[in-house]
């Protein structure tokens, strides 16, 4: 629209000041329209398309602030400016505060006009473009959006076949290596271990990425109930003191026994705080301490699980919550995606967690959550 028209109306009581501009303007190549009040103008913005109106601030029958805006209501992308005396620049300011682009005194100085109109032409075609890129952005977006939507649904799709028959490898392998089957040479339950421990990776990997596509997805849906707090804890991390004795590790529990309740989904938190308690003894050398610190208050609850291992960098911490990252030393096996989903159960949750660390000095991890959750 905008390269195909170079239209202004000219909204002036005096005829005289018609015939000038006209001329001057014709001469440039604009298509000039000439009206003597602004209800002619309003009628003229409604049937036709003009980039500028160039309007008199001391006309009659209308407000000069009310012609902008019902101008505007005509034809949204018109640029206004102001002709005025002296006696009424303060008005000008006002008028450019409502929409007017620039206001030129009278009487009116040719070289100076054409100036300013070649600037509001100049500020609508940034404000076309601007247009044009943000409808083709919204546009990539919602592509984007779409394409998104279609990749998590397959990966949910392949991610939910693969769970089965993985998990029915998986115990098929840990019937072998229990002796149902038969016996098995040393040799033999040597390739089968590691078989199984792969099976156990990759369906870490399946849950991990099912897991993804439901928060993703917005699918994911928290189950609240009442949780004990200090039963809660001491029995997510009881499971975990098969790999402290492995690694001859200690961990110490700071925590009050009368702590109180908070409401949650207990399934989820328990992923939570034993993924980040399983990582902290993982990346934590042998015989070191984790300490697990959980302190509350009315409103919230604060988890604190302190590792001594390599510690991270400031730019380590700020990736390490991010999807496919890995930024641990030696990139110790697992899926990436842990924390990933540790992040988004917490803030399902409500709640915020982060990383406080050093490196070469370990590494806390620290999620609050709200206390009660049921609104």
């Amino acid at each position: 629209m905008f390269e195909d028209n170079k239209n202004i109306l000219v909204v002036d009581a005096d005829k005289k000041s018609h015939e000038v501009i006209s001329r001057v303007l014709k001469e440039k190549g604009y298509r000039v329209d000439c009206v003597e009040s602004g209800t002619e103008a309003v009628k003229m913005a409604r049937k036709l398309f003009f980039n500028v109106a160039l309007i008199d601030m001391s006309l009659t029958d209308v407000d000069s602030l009310e012609l902008i805006d019902q101008i505007h209501i005509a034809n949204l992308d018109i640029m206004p400016i102001m002709t005025t005396t002296n006696s009424s620049v303060e008005e000008s300011v006002k008028a450019m505060a409502k929409g007017a682009v620039s206001y030129i005194q009278k009487p009116l100085n040719m070289d100076q006009l054409l100036i300013v109109i070649e600037r509001a032409f100049e500020q609508q075609r940034l404000s076309f473009e601007n247009k044009r890129l943000l409808q083709e952005l919204w546009q990539a977006n919602r592509k984007l959006e779409a394409l998104d939507e279609r990749k998590s649904a397959f990966v949910a799709t392949v991610s939910h076949e693969f769970k089965n028959p993985l998990f029915a490898v998986k115990e098929f392998l840990s019937f072998f290596l229990e002796g149902h089957l038969g016996e098995i040479t040393d040799k033999q339950k040597d390739v089968l271990n590691r078989c199984h421990r792969t099976m156990e990776r990759l369906l870490r990997l399946v849950m991990d990425i099912l897991d993804l596509s439901k928060i993703e997805s917005g699918k994911m849906e928290l189950k609240r109930t009442e949780i004990q707090i200090y039963d809660f804890v001491n029995d997510v991390l009881k499971i975990q003191e098969h790999l402290i004795r492995e690694k001859k590790q200690k961990m110490t529990i700071n925590m009050s026994k009368d702590i109180g309740s908070f409401w949650a989904d207990e399934d989820k938190i328990n992923q939570l705080m034993a993924n980040i308690a399983s990582n902290a003894i993982k990346y934590s050398p042998d015989k070191a301490e984790i300490t697990v610190n959980v302190i509350g208050n009315d409103k919230e609850i604060r988890f604190e699980i302190k590792d001594t291992g390599e510690g991270l960098t400031s730019e380590e911490c700020e990736l390490v919550f991010d999807k496919f990252e890995r930024v641990t030393v030696n990139k110790q096996e697992g899926t990436g995606l842990g924390l990933p989903i540790a992040k988004d159960i917490v803030e399902l949750h409500k709640g915020k967690i982060w990383v406080e660390s050093e490196k070469g000095k370990g590494s806390t991890f620290i999620f609050v959550l709200p206390r009660d959750l049921r609104d």
